[in-house]
């Protein structure tokens, strides 16, 4: 599972009102009876706000009204890039959207695909640039006019997005893909823009272990960009900053355990964007309403 793992949730899509109301609510009340019973009121008001939002198999996350349920189209994979795909099956997905913050949220359950790993080896994986080392060469390919004949081919294909704001996050983390042929051998690996690439950062909460990876993006929006996904004018010039958390309840199963055997993964996964890349404090916050009945 390499960087393509974070594509895999197509946007992978992605609250701050109801978790900041939270937080707020969680700030040191003042002595007095009478402000002290405002802010326990308030704090249990802010919690009724929150929506929960569940997996049939037990997992949860409680997040604002902001956020809104989309419905999934059951498209089946392709068959062109069903043998490049990571060997990992979801069983359960949910997609949701914030408009107002113009962010989407993707929480999943998935089969485990760590087992025999180590946190190092995780770490490892998911910040490969093998996507990137490929979509560069055929870029250099491409505009060598006089280049000797090679066994290699490089065929980026470009995806044509939707106005809408799940398909401006997938055109933000991947605007394509390239196809290259090697001695008859054909490979496929998504086409990436410049990322910062944060560490991996280990989070417990609720009794679950996550694994928290961050691509912040370098490319700056456009007004053709802002137009064409509905955007507002004032987020000329901001980027868009991509969370993927790989969790199960504690300890991380990367070894079989038998008395928990077949342990599903939480995967949940954040895209937001503004002036300003780094939208860490808003996905904490939402990891940390993430729960497990498991």
């Amino acid at each position: 599972m390499t960087l393509d793992g974070i594509v895999r949730m197509t946007l992978l899509g992605f609250l701050v009102s109801g978790v900041a109301a939270q937080v707020a609510a969680q700030s040191p009340p003042s002595l007095a009876d009478g402000a002290e019973q405002s802010s326990r009121s308030s704090q249990a008001q802010s919690q009724v706000e929150l929506n929960r939002f569940s997996l049939l198999g037990g997992t949860s996350i409680d997040v604002a009204p902001d956020w809104i349920e989309r419905e999934q189209m059951p498209l089946p994979p392709s068959p062109r890039l069903a043998p490049f795909a990571p060997h990992v099956t979801f069983l359960e997905f949910s997609a949701l959207e914030n408009p107002r913050m113009h962010s989407v949220l993707r929480i999943a359950t998935t089969t485990n695909s760590f087992l025999g790993g180590d946190e190092v080896a995780l770490d490892t994986q998911m910040h490969s640039a093998g996507g990137s080392e490929v979509f560069a060469k055929a870029k250099s390919q491409a505009g060598t006019p006089d280049q000797a004949v090679s066994l290699d081919l490089n065929i980026p294909t470009y995806c044509k997005y939707a106005p809408t704001l799940a398909d401006f996050y997938s055109r933000e983390l991947s605007p394509g893909i390239t196809f290259q042929f090697t001695n008859g051998v054909e490979r496929a690996s998504g086409i990436y823009p410049e990322f910062y690439l944060a560490p991996m950062e280990k989070v417990e909460a609720n009794g679950l272990t996550f694994y928290v990876f961050e691509a912040q993006g370098r490319r700056e929006l456009d007004l053709a960009t802002v137009d064409h996904f509905n955007l507002p004018d004032e987020l000329q010039g901001a980027q868009a900053d991509f969370f993927l958390a790989i969790g199960a309840p504690s300890p991380f199963p990367f070894v079989l355990d038998r008395q928990r055997k077949n342990v599903p993964l939480i995967e949940v996964a954040y895209g937001g964007i503004g002036l300003g890349p780094d939208k860490r404090d808003i996905f904490m916050r939402l990891l940390r309403q993430v729960r497990s009945r498991n």
